[in-house]
Parts: structure tokens; sequence; C-alpha cells
């Protein structure tokens, strides 16, 4: 094994676990704010509906990147200042709350609107209602574009080496300029093939698992 081997792979392994750390904290706040921000979008206030659907617009439908460089460098402006990692969890979690809003919103959508009268005339609130009866429901259809949107989310966590987070790619392109300063060689084809096999099997399962969900509801 050529010497520069070990450790380059154990800084990329820091990267790779700063890559899955803002994922799991990006992805467990984004459903959290979008499984709340999806349910209000169900109720019967319009104006609580067109603030969240406002939010929603706007977030999901800028690119990513413009997200994480507003939350690094325009914030400051407001007098938040975040680190590199927090202003791309940030970023992160923005879009793909919005994301995990619209879905919520539609699968909630798909299931019969007998339910919920159903519910109701049962003696249910609305919120016991949603919470007992339509969600339950509304979870199965939401599980397959949830695995797709954390792999997405995972992809995106690549852009944060755009705000100098070390995270996988971020690692990998510092090795491989320090291998040409120290050896001449970047070895750029083996160090970037080991970033695109480290995101597939990170993403893969996830990819195999939407699509056996999808397959089975739609059996």
């Amino acid at each position: 094994m050529p010497s520069w081997v070990p450790p380059v792979a154990l800084y990329m392994l820091k990267g790779l676990a700063v890559t899955c750390e803002l994922a799991l904290i990006s992805g467990v706040a984004a459903l959290t704010l979008g499984v709340v921000l999806g349910l209000l979008l169900a109720t019967d206030n319009k104006l609580l509906k067109r603030a969240i659907t406002l939010y929603v617009e706007l977030w999901r439908g800028l690119p990513l990147l413009v997200i994480l460089f507003f939350a690094f460098f325009a914030l400051p402006a407001a007098g938040i200042r975040l680190t590199g990692f927090q202003a791309a969890a940030v970023g992160l979690t923005l879009w793909a709350s919005a994301v995990t809003a619209e879905n919520v919103r539609g699968a909630i959508q798909a299931i019969p609107a007998g339910q919920m009268e159903v519910a109701r005339a049962l003696g249910f609130g609305w919120i016991g209602a949603m919470g007992l009866i339509v969600l339950p429901q509304a979870l199965r259809r939401l599980l397959p574009p949830t695995l797709n949107l954390l792999t997405s989310l995972i992809h995106g966590t690549s852009l944060a080496a755009q705000l100098g987070v070390l995270e996988l790619l971020e690692a990998s392109r510092r090795s491989s300029q320090r291998l040409v300063l120290d050896a001449g060689d970047s070895h750029g084809l083996a160090i970037f093939a080991a970033v695109l096999a480290a995101f597939y099997l990170v993403c893969a399962p996830l990819t195999a698992l939407s699509r056996r969900l999808e397959r089975r509801l739609q059996s």
C-alpha cells in the first residue's frame, strides 16, 4: 500500500463523519419543521396557509447553494453570525423543510376527505382526527419521497465545502492539493473515485429502499 494512502484515508473518513453529521442534523430539523408546516397547510386558516406557502415556494424555488450563501454571508448583516457548519445546516434545513412541507401537504390531500369527516363525526377534534386517523395513513405515502429527500440532502452536503466546511468533498480536495505539493502527484483519480464510492455506499441503500416502498404502495 502506498505510504500516502493511510493518512489520506483517515482525513477523508473525518470528512465523511462531518458529512453524515451535517446530513443527520439538517435532516432531523427539516423533517420536524416540514411535518409541522405541512400539517398547518392542511388547516382552514387562509392567512396561515398563505404565509407557509410563501415560505415553501421561496426556499424550494432557490438553488441550494444560494441558500447556503445567504445563511453564511447575509445573516451576519442582521447580527446572526454562523460558522460554516452552522450556516450549511441552516441552509439545508430551510430547503429540505420546504420540500417536506409540500410532500406532507400532498400526502394529506391524497387521503379521502371522508376520513376526516368521519373522524369529526365520531367526536374527534382537528388535532385528534389528524393525528390518529389522517396522518398515520399519509405517513405510508410519505416514506418514499422522504427517503429520496434524505438522499438529496446527503448530496447537498457537498456544497458546504463552499463555506469552508471540512466535509468529505473538501477533505478530498485538500488531500489532493497537499499531495501535489508534497509529492508532485495529486492521485486525483484514486481519491475522487473513493469519494464517488463513499457517496454511493451511503445513498444507494436509501434509494433502493425508496424504490421498494414505491412498488409496495403501487401493488
